[in-house]
């Protein structure tokens, strides 16, 4: 019987993957690539997890430690030009450690939470696809069918809620009486980064009035200021391409007066 690998995000579409996974009687093990960057909120969601499904979920750390000291190492910020985020903080610990755990096509299969009606480009990937469906990690991400993992692109993937709409997701949880991350009740649609750098404006304007956002979006803000003032300056230094994001923390300016980014939502794919 193959062991069923969710990584959980500590927002509801993993969430129920894990519920599903957990009817079908095989063994689960659970892994959350942590960047260091998620809200308080989520970590103590993650525990509450783990303690209603029974199940114990491990943490990948990439290996700059988080976040912040990749920022400034790699000294650019994540855009929709050059992301880099999704590989170095997600996809190179999370092959790491399926690596050691030995886990590969014939002992496993990954399921995944990604929905279709997520965003623009989430349907332009998964629109039309079922939960029937068959896939491998290395249909999911060419990174893991590259050098000494390319094994691992060959790990089947199910993605049991592609079709769900939100509103099924959140109905699932409610009447299974299961715990929501409470960033949801602060005006958050998505979970994980914190924040995103290729999210929606609504998720840095709810980022701004919580005191957590405030301290990341000061922290990205102090790494623009030492970056600009650099002689020689590099791509890619603006917190992001289209906003300000001054602008979130400051309470004289009116979120509605702040452009949508053209670019739209970017979501990550593990």
């Amino acid at each position: 019987m193959k062991t069923v690998i969710v990584p959980v995000s500590g927002g509801k579409d993993s969430q129920v993957v894990l519920a599903l996974a957990s009817l079908t009687g095989q063994p689960i093990v659970c892994v959350h690539q942590n960047t260091g960057w998620d809200h308080p909120l989520t970590y103590k969601h993650i525990q509450l997890m783990e303690c209603f499904y029974g199940v114990k979920i491990e943490h990948t750390v990439n290996k700059w430690g988080g976040m912040l000291p990749w920022l400034k190492t790699s000294a650019y910020f994540p855009n929709s030009a050059a992301r880099g985020c999704t590989q170095r903080l997600k996809q190179e610990p999370f092959a790491k450690w399926l690596l050691e755990k030995g886990y590969n096509a014939d002992n496993c299969e990954i399921w995944f939470g990604m929905r279709s009606d997520e965003s623009a480009a989430r349907n332009d990937k998964y629109g039309g696809i079922t939960m029937e469906d068959d896939f491998t990690l290395g249909d999911i991400s060419r990174f893991y069918n590259e050098g000494k993992r390319k094994h691992l692109g060959l790990i089947p993937v199910k993605l049991p809620v592609v079709e769900w709409s939100t509103d099924d997701v959140f109905n699932f949880l409610r009447i299974s009486n299961a715990p929501l991350n409470e960033l949801y009740n602060k005006g958050h649609t998505r979970v994980g980064c914190y924040p995103c750098f290729l999210a929606r404006k609504a998720e840095w304007v709810a980022c701004g009035k919580d005191p957590v956002g405030v301290k990341h979006l000061s922290d990205l803000i102090e790494l623009e200021e030492e970056w600009s003032a650099r002689p020689h300056k590099l791509k890619f230094i603006k917190v992001h391409r289209t906003w300000d994001v001054r602008n979130f923390i400051d309470p004289n300016v009116n979120p509605d007066d702040i452009p949508e980014d053209e670019h739209g939502c970017g979501w990550c794919s593990i």
